[in-house]
């Protein structure tokens, strides 16, 4: 078998040429097109309702999709027999917070996870790509898992998406400041935003250790589509990038001034606005908007990197 699977592999990896589309032992390489059929119920839950789609189960739908491309960039920091799976440049992505594949003896073994759902596939060698099934799976039990067919087709990686990144609605992911500085989601802190670093506190979670989140505080002033508040923190994520900003906003008018911006002609996409939660909770497959009111004379309004946390 194993010959056999590194014939095919080498046939890949001419065919693509730079683009890798193969392994080496357990080493995965290349770009993939994702192709998922329909879902059907594979385990229900006795006593409670059958859901035919994920989304019915209170979660939003792209948490168990694949991406339509994925690309595999080598072994993972987190686990080094994981090989890490990356969305390329220009494609549309999901909010996956945790990824990884790995072989199996001869199956291909993906997940994604949002840390508290997503999908796992268990595939096999088909021709130059893969083939298999890809299941449901939620934080808690019991619960329900649908199943649908998946093929993964080996392509080159400078080739056009199956689905562009340009479908998916535009958010803002920068919150800009008075001084001409801005902070962004997924980025560090620029150098000349001065900051305050919060303590970090750590909390034990059956008898496991964890170090809180770095949090810091921002001096200055927003503007713009977030203005106008001195109240500024963001969390940042172990390797210093922003995944959340938190801006609190104190004065009686500061909420209706808010939402009037997000819904002005230049504010949030009307496809955004359509689909909020409860009228307050704004996002696309990446990016989350929170605003909250928690009295009269006090929003919070929290933007997010789906993928990273928050």
């Amino acid at each position: 078998m194993r010959r056999t699977l590194m014939s095919a592999l080498l046939v890949a990896a001419s065919a693509t040429g730079a683009c890798g589309g193969g392994t080496e032992g357990s080493e995965l390489t290349g770009c993939y097109d994702v192709t998922e059929g329909e879902w059907v119920v594979e385990e229900a839950v006795p006593g409670e309702d059958v859901y035919l789609m994920p989304s019915e189960q209170g979660y939003d739908s792209v948490d168990y999709q694949i991406p339509p491309r994925i690309q595999f960039g080598g072994p993972s920091d987190r686990q080094p027999s994981l090989t890490e799976i990356v969305v390329p440049e220009g494609a549309l992505p999901t909010p996956h917070r945790y990824t990884g594949a790995e072989i199996i003896g001869d199956s291909l073994v993906l997940f994604f996870s949002t840390g508290y759902v997503g999908v796992r596939a268990a595939l096999a060698r088909s021709g130059t790509g893969w083939a298999g099934t890809a299941r449901t799976f939620v934080d808690h039990t019991p619960h329900q898992v649908n199943a649908r067919p998946v093929e993964l087709t080996l392509v080159p990686c400078d080739s056009p998406p199956p689905v562009s990144i340009e479908v998916m609605p535009v958010m803002p992911r920068t919150v800009e400041l008075e001084g001409g500085q801005g902070i962004t989601l997924g980025q560090p802190l620029p150098e000349l935003v001065e900051r305050v670093a919060l303590p970090r506190d750590t909390f034990e979670t059956a008898g496991v250790v964890f170090l809180a989140e770095r949090k810091a505080r921002v001096v200055g002033r927003t503007r713009g589509l977030f203005g106008a508040t001195d109240s500024i923190h963001v969390v940042l994520t172990d390797d210093g990038v922003v995944h959340t900003v938190r801006l609190e906003y104190q004065g009686p008018d500061d909420h209706a001034s808010l939402q009037a911006r997000l819904h002005a002609p230049d504010g949030l996409p009307e496809v955004v606005l359509s689909a909020s939660v409860g009228g307050n909770d704004y996002r696309n497959r990446v990016t989350g908007l929170s605003v909250w009111t928690w009295r009269p004379d006090r929003a919070e309004v929290r933007l997010y990197d789906r993928r990273l946390g928050g």
